[in-house]
């Protein structure tokens, strides 16, 4: 009798054991994010405690539901405090690191008690004072990356951002880590190597792990020039979404489950942060880094859930030259339809864009011939007119700086020069330059699939040709027909849906053919397309007056 008690104590205790190593473990795992060994533990749920099971999943769904608390940090505006430090704290800092850097941080962040804002704080005073080092990056040279050697040259490559970022969080009581790992960042074809080829930062707060790749908040590398471009979008960005771009060494590190494979990170298309931040997804797993176009072109379906956005697409060779009425976009809700078609069997890239429709956007390049032989002409004859000051022509001609290589000039971006920056807004339009422009949120690799040769086989183009106005506007959609050539002789049933124009028209040779509502409210017109023409344009109009033109079909 005391031997059988002896043993069901020594099995108790080797129970109790067990269960303290095994909540431990998960414990630590809670604390790392390391959701991969959560995942895994919920997957078995078998005689676990249910308040660690519970306690498991409450974690799982903080990392893998969106955040919507850290939105208001991504503003892709800097933050003033940037340029409070002081000019002779400033000064020393970059000559005495060790000893400067702490009164830098106090500096930044006395008086914040919001951890979020502390790190983005610290973030933005990085992208302004630090320059990526393209002489490392391209083998030109070989700096050391720790965080003195980085404010001493103020300039670095990825591995001396997060150092720098590292030991910043450290003097602010932030916690943070260097992550290792492959991104689809500057040189990215599809494939990774067996090494890392990026470094970026997390940094834990309320209990919570937050991903920050300051080196891509600070700008972007054009050919072999750094352009300083500060933004917001991979700053606490959910995990699932830097995934797109970045994928860790370490598992623990994606604080996401299931975990992202190596195969599964080069499948899925470049995706960045510049998508999410216009509040945009994918409706389905398509596209891919790697597509085939048939006869029914490539289809992309995005879910956008704000209505102030603008989208358009574009078809480019990978020269860069766009291809004209290869793209179609249609919007039924809130799931955006792009439909992308190929001319012939060679590569091709598709990409989609976005920007907010009350969006202006400075032209950050321009082209060496169009800056020198007619931009800087016309800023003469705007100055002898009187349409411009003598200081605006200075403050616009001193924002950009030449790259000859490159042949272009670069903007040089300084959000807190408010003078500078309103007199190259108030040049652009009478430069005949767009404060309109889109920015790429979306790329991916379209070639034929087996047994397809391409539109231009049968068609001069794919799709319509839609006008400015037509892209500007979100509660629109041209039903049919979407073929880009119509057929002389041949009859059309013509169907739009709107809710921005009253009416619709076609307009040949002055004479207005109408449309009209059906029984649905969608705009129908049966229309005979006549002999004579080359193409056939729809106009329509808000006011019942002025109308615009909206869409173009070839004729043949």
């Amino acid at each position: 009798m005391k031997k059988n008690l002896i043993i069901f104590v020594f099995f108790i205790v080797m129970i109790n054991n067990a269960y303290s190593q095994d909540s431990d473990a998960i414990n630590r795992a809670i604390s790392e994010g390391d959701i991969e060994t959560l995942y895994n533990f919920v997957n078995n749920p078998d005689g676990k405690d249910q308040r660690l099971l519970t306690s498991v999943n409450q974690a799982i769904r903080r990392y893998t539901t969106n955040d919507s608390a850290t939105v208001r940090y991504r503003t892709n505006r800097m933050d003033s405090r940037v340029r409070n430090v002081g000019n002779e704290l400033m000064e020393n800092v970059f000559k005495d690191p060790e000893r400067y850097l702490p009164d830098v941080v106090t500096r930044l962040t006395t008086g914040i008690s919001d951890q979020f804002q502390r790190a983005k704080t610290i973030n933005d005073w990085i992208c302004d004072n630090i320059a990526y080092d393209v002489d490392t990056a391209f083998n030109r040279a070989n700096r050391r990356q720790d965080y003195v050697s980085v404010l001493r040259i103020k300039r670095a490559v990825c591995s001396g951002y997060t150092n720098l970022f590292n030991q910043m969080c450290r003097l602010a009581s932030i916690e943070s880590i260097g992550i290792s790992g492959f991104s689809k960042g500057l040189g990215y074809t599809g494939s990774i190597g067996s090494r890392p080829d990026h470094d970026w930062n997390a940094v834990k707060i309320n209990n919570k792990w937050y991903l920050i790749d300051v080196t891509w908040n600070a700008g972007h590398v054009d050919q072999r020039t750094f352009i300083k471009k500060y933004s917001t979008d991979y700053l606490f960005l959910d995990s699932r979404a830097f995934l797109y771009s970045h994928l860790p060494l370490n598992n623990k590190h994606q604080f996401f489950a299931p975990i992202i494979t190596k195969e599964q990170f080069t499948e899925e298309p470049y995706i960045s942060g510049a998508f999410f931040r216009y509040q945009l997804g994918l409706k389905n797993e398509f596209p891919k880094y790697n597509n085939s176009v048939n006869e029914g072109g490539f289809i992309v379906e995005l879910i956008s859930n704000n209505n102030n956005v603008q989208l358009n697409s574009t078809l480019r060779t990978p020269q860069q030259q766009n291809i004209d009425g290869a793209t179609w976009q249609g919007k039924t809700g809130n799931t955006v339809s792009f439909i992308f078609d190929v001319p012939d069997n060679r590569a091709y890239k598709g990409f989609i864009f976005a920007r907010l429709n009350n969006e202006r956007r400075i032209q950050d390049r321009i082209a060496t011939s169009l800056y020198e032989q007619r931009i800087i002409p016309l800023l003469e004859g705007l100055l002898q007119s009187r349409r411009i000051t003598e200081r605006e022509k200075e403050l616009f001609i001193n924002s950009y700086f030449k790259v000859q290589e490159n042949g272009n000039y670069y903007f040089i971006e300084d959000q807190f020069d408010t003078a500078r920056n309103n007199a190259v807004i108030k040049i652009h339009p009478l430069v005949e330059l767009s404060l309109e422009m889109l920015e790429p949120v979306l790329d991916f690799n379209l070639r034929t699939s087996a047994g397809y040769s391409g539109f231009r086989t049968n068609y001069i183009r794919r799709f319509p040709d839609t006008y400015t106005t037509f892209q500007g506007v979100s509660n629109t959609n041209l039903i049919s027909p979407i073929n880009g050539v119509l057929k002389s002789g041949a009859v059309e049933k013509f169907l739009i849906e709107s809710r921005d124009f009253q009416r619709f028209a076609i307009i040949i040779d002055g004479q207005f053919t109408f449309f009209e509502r059906n029984n649905s409210g969608v705009f129908e017109l049966e229309f005979e397309i006549p002999s004579g023409i080359n193409e056939l344009q729809i106009f329509g109009t808000r006011n019942n007056r002025n109308y615009e033109g909206l869409l173009k079909y070839n004729v043949e």
